[in-house]
Order: structure tokens, then sequence, then C-alpha cells
């Protein structure tokens, strides 16, 4: 079975129930989203060639999931863009992909026209929020990409032209790879993890599994569709089960009950915060008045779960992989667990020599699936560091972790360095590598800082050019320009050197213990609506 047969078969069973909401927005019907996929896919067939990797560059909207399943029936490969992303890792995703077309948003086109030159690859952009006269206006600032109103394309016959003639449909199988999403890196770039038709399957049903989903259920997702959550573990759960999920860009704390009472909601996705920040507003005789049944990717918190009488469901899992632990309805409460061993996968801890650890003792989670298609198939154009993570006949994670004699799992620690901020993920390569470019700038290490709302907040150490002013203002004011804002630095400090390894690495662990110096620059929490220094 593929993603686009899914939706195909629910239009006709059940063509009139709503699919997707966008809160504030519009609705799209389970037979309007297998309309609209249709009929762009049909418009797109002269273009868009099976395996071919298109990028999507657009907020959580109608035309994000016409484009995904659209793109499903003819075989290609989705690419979701993080629409924080601009300069370097934009660049960088799309030539990593070599998407040579893409659908954008009229609101992200200056970051398209910035990096034009250096993604030789991409011919075209097919634009969305703008229409003819607002395409050939953007036109003008763009040098060789040319510019599609995507109206133009998604009406009932086409009559934009394109070179070459228009293809029967491809037969698409549950092994072709239908998405691919990015994790952050940690010694290295960004990597890109290839989710086939089967594999995104799967991740919808390991949600229905443990969410218990059942016939009347509302989901809510406030959490953008470039993330796997929301599309895999959303939208195309949805289809798989035949509910309505309930979108919105980004979690907001003087929204959530609003949404929650108007769409009468049953399940909540969410990333660890946004509990903590729920359960900071002064208890009310409303916390109760919901029909919320569970929060899926919560941390436990008896008294959250007391005063708003919310199950938190804890897990462990991995964009490349599958939840491999989560925490039952009938297993006791363990604060600070992650859960149990699923059914479907095997869990070793072992040590740097690739031993298992005793109970209660600290080693790296290693993962095996026990059936297929549960995990990817290895890292896009990454070989090497496929390889190194298909070591022995076992996916190793670079996660720390430890279990109970009762077999109940403890994440304790990343063994890799990257950092999680509000949900998002940054690799600490990335940032120290933007930094370095800045002409005053002799070197730079990202760690992890301890948030008050949980998971990160991220701190830069950096050494100076000898000779060479650079304030902390002028540095932010640098990023800001160059990185997606969630990756532009809460803490920053000067040295004049940094802690090393006899053989050159930088021990990030000292940093640290160290933690901030008295001197350091604070530009004070983040949050996604933030912009700008």
């Amino acid at each position: 079975m593929v993603v686009s047969h899914l939706l195909t078969r629910r239009s006709l069973e059940i063509p009139d129930r709503p699919l997707v909401v966008f809160a504030g927005g519009a609705t799209l019907t389970f037979a309007e989203a297998e309309t609209r996929a249709a009929r762009l896919a049909a418009n797109l067939r002269a273009i868009v060639m099976k395996d071919e990797f298109v990028g999507l560059f657009l907020p959580n909207s109608p035309e994000f999931v016409s484009c995904y399943f659209a793109l499903s029936r003819l075989g290609a490969v989705t690419v979701p863009i993080n629409t924080a992303y601009k300069g370097y890792m934009l660049e960088y995703l799309l030539r990593d992909t070599r998407c040579g077309l893409a659908f954008v948003d009229r609101g992200l086109l200056d970051r398209m026209m910035d990096v034009e030159r250096s993604v030789p690859q991409l011919r075209a952009l097919i634009v969305t929020g703008a229409n003819q006269k607002d395409v050939a206006k953007e036109q003008q600032g763009f040098e060789r990409l040319r510019l599609v109103a995507y109206a133009d394309i998604a009406g009932d016959a086409s009559d934009v032209t394109w070179e070459g003639e228009a293809q029967e449909g491809p037969r698409v199988r549950f092994e072709d790879v239908s998405c691919i999403i990015y994790t952050s890196g940690t010694t290295g770039p960004s990597k890109g993890v290839p989710i086939t038709n089967a594999h995104a399957i799967v991740k919808a049903l390991e949600v229905i599994r443990i969410c218990q989903y059942a016939k009347g259920d509302v989901v809510y997702s406030p959490l953008p569709l470039f993330h796997s959550m929301a599309l895999l573990r959303g939208v195309v759960a949805s289809v798989v089960s035949g509910t309505t999920i309930v979108l919105r860009d980004r979690f907001s704390a003087s929204q959530f009950w609003g949404d929650v009472r108007k769409f009468g909601i049953t399940i909540v996705h969410c990333v660890f915060t946004i509990p903590r920040i729920l359960k900071k507003a002064p208890p009310g005789p409303g916390d109760r008045s919901h029909h919320v049944r569970c929060m899926y990717n919560a941390q436990h918190d008896p008294e959250f779960e007391e005063r708003f009488g919310i199950r938190l469901v804890e897990g462990y899992g991995l964009t490349e992989a599958g939840v491999a632990m989560y925490v039952r309805p009938e297993d006791p409460p363990r604060p600070g667990s992650c859960g149990r061993v699923s059914e479907e996968w095997e869990v070793r801890l072992v040590d740097d020599n690739g031993s298992d650890v005793g109970v209660g003792q600290v080693g790296e989670v290693l993962l095996r699936p026990k059936k297929p298609f549960r995990i990817m198939p290895g890292y896009l154009n990454k070989p090497e560091v496929t390889l190194q993570s298909f070591r022995d006949l076992w996916f190793h994670t670079g996660d720390l972790a430890m279990v109970d004699a009762e077999g109940f799992y403890y994440f304790k620690d990343r063994k890799k360095d990257a950092i999680r901020r509000r949900g998002e993920n940054i690799s600490s390569w990335e940032v120290e590598r933007i930094l370095v470019e800045h002409p005053a700038v002799e070197e730079a290490a990202a760690v992890a800082h301890p948030s008050s709302l949980g998971e990160d907040e991220l701190r830069v150490v950096v050494v100076r050019r000898p000779g060479v002013l650079l304030t902390a203002e002028e540095l932010v004011a640098y990023c800001v320009k160059r990185m997606p804002d969630f990756m532009v630095p809460r803490y920053i400090e000067f040295r004049s050197e940094l802690p090393k390894t006899p053989t050159g690495r930088v021990e990030k662990h000292l940093l640290r213990a160290e933690g901030l110096a008295p001197d350091h620059m604070d530009r004070g929490e983040w949050s996604p609506r933030r912009r700008g220094p």
C-alpha cells in the first residue's frame, strides 16, 4: 500500500468527512483532498518524473497537503523545507537533494532569490499565494529561475506549457521513497532521511496504536508540516484511520484551549515544552472543560495529568526509525521513563566497545526492527555516515539510556552533540560553520544550556581573530541574517581559547560543566514568534 492509494480509498468511503482543518482557515474533506491532489498530479505529469526530488517551502496550508499527495501519486520524492531556513541552510538542503522544482510561498521568495546562484540544478519555482500578475512582478527579481503561479497549474485544465510530453501515471510501490525528512547533524551537516511509502504508513500506524485512536477522534497538531510529527504521524495517520486533524503552524498558549474546545479535540501532538507552558497558567474552573484524553510525545507529569485530566504519552523514537519504546496506558507511573520496548523493536544498551551494559548502567541505545520497513534504508548521499550508524547488524542512535530491573528505559543524554530547542533540532556543527565564516571569528563552539522550559537553549563560545574587534551585538546581527531564528544563539561569550584534547578536539563537556561566564550576553528566551535580535 502507498500513501496516495490510501487517500483515494478513504475519499470513496468517507468523502464528506473533514480530513484537515486549518485553525482559522480552510477545511479539506477527504474527497476535496483527493480531487485536488489528482488534478495537480495530472498537470505536473509533464515535468515531474518518478523518483524526482521536489521541494515544498510552504507553511501549513491546503497547498502543502495537495502537493504532498500529488507528488505521492507521481512517485516523486517530497522534500519538506523548514520555513525558517535561509542562506546556508536553505542552500545546503536544495543542493543535497538536487531539487529541480520547488513549491514556494510568495512570502519566502526573497530567501530563494538569495540562494539562486548557488543552486544551479533548480529550474523553476511554483509560487503559492500569488496570481499571474503577482508572479510576473516577482519574476523581475530572479536572474534564471522560472516562476509559475500555483493557481495556474492547480486548476481543471492547466494552460502552463512545459518542454516535453506528459507521461502516463507511474506505478508507485510501497518500497519507493515518499519523502526526505532532515534531521540535525552532529559532527557533520544535517542528514536527509529517506522515508518510503511503507515506512510513512508504519509511522502513522504507530501513533494510532500508541494513542489508541477511536472513531470520532479529532487530532490537534500545533506543529509545522515540514516536521514528520505533523505530516506523517498527523496527516497520514488521519488518512490511515479516517479521522480529522486540526493544524496550526505553531503552538500558541493563548489559542490552545480555544482551539481544543472549538474543534472538539481528543488527541494532541506536542513537544516537551507545551505541557510546561500550559501548566504555568493559573488554575481555573475551565481546566477540565475539554475532551482531550491524551497528549502524544510529552514527558510524564502527574500534576499536569491531575489538573487537566489528560494522559501524557511518553516514548522514545527517531526520524530514522520509529517509536522503539513507549509508556503503555496500563504501565504504572515511572518518573523520567520513556517506557518499555515496543513489540516491533529490539533494543540493546552497549558501552563504547559494543558490549552490553547491565541493569542500572548507562549505555548507547541500539535499535533493530523485527519487521521490514520500520527503519530508513540509509542517509541521503552519506554512505560513510550510514555505515557508521548501521554496525554489527544494529542501528546506533548516539543516545544514552539506562534500563531498570523491570524493563523500563530512562533517556539520559545525547552521546552525539545535538541541541534541541523548543521542538527544533539544531546541529552544533552547522552553527559553528556559519560562525567561523565571520571574518572576525577564529573558532567557535556551540553547546546546549538548560532551558527553564525544558530541552535546551543555545550557547556559543567564540574566539576572536587576533587584533580584530567584534561585539556580541555585531555577532547576533550577523547570525540573524544567516540563520533560521531558532538557530540564533541565546547566550554569547568570548574567550581567548577553547579547551581542547591533545589531538585538538574541543572539549565541549568542559564548557557545559563550567556553565555561563560572568560576562556572557543573554538575548533572552527564544520563542517561535520571536523575530530578529
